[in-house]
């Protein structure tokens, strides 16, 4: 029996701008609606389960005023607060599909810190892996 689980994993250039929001461990649940460990697995560009995401969007959207580096990612000279609503949606998550057998392969992680640093080092390989900007994949 093949079991697939629906996720998504949270735009890696959004990040940063929703850090602020975080706070600490006590505050990011009250904050933006989601646990710590979500927080981590989002930090270090892992999947989460997409009815979490969908809550996380729900609530950046509400805040996005309250977000400087959104206003400038997704300018909109019409909106009252700046912000594209529309281009932020669309951008924030990425809907992903983990099989039973892939979900052991995701690293755990217990820190924001270990989070981040895998983050860094796949965005390396990922950079180590193309050539003259053309991926290995497409050679």
């Amino acid at each position: 029996m093949r079991r697939e689980f629906r996720m998504c994993i949270v735009n890696r250039a959004l990040v940063d701008d929703i850090a602020p929001l975080v706070g600490s461990q006590a505050d990011v649940m009250r904050r933006i609606g989601i646990s710590w460990n979500c927080w981590i697995k989002i930090a270090g560009g892992l999947p989460i389960r997409l009815s979490v995401g969908q809550r996380l969007r729900t609530r950046l959207l509400a805040d996005r005023a309250r977000i400087p580096g959104f206003a400038a990612k997704f300018p909109s000279a019409t909106a009252p607060d700046g912000v594209d609503c529309a281009a932020l949606e669309a951008a924030l998550l990425r809907p992903v599909t983990i099989t039973r057998q892939e979900r052991p392969a995701l690293p755990p992680l217990r820190s924001v810190r270990r989070a981040l640093a895998l983050a860094v080092a796949r965005s390396a390989g990922a950079a180590q892996a193309t050539d003259h900007g053309r991926s290995i994949a497409d050679n």
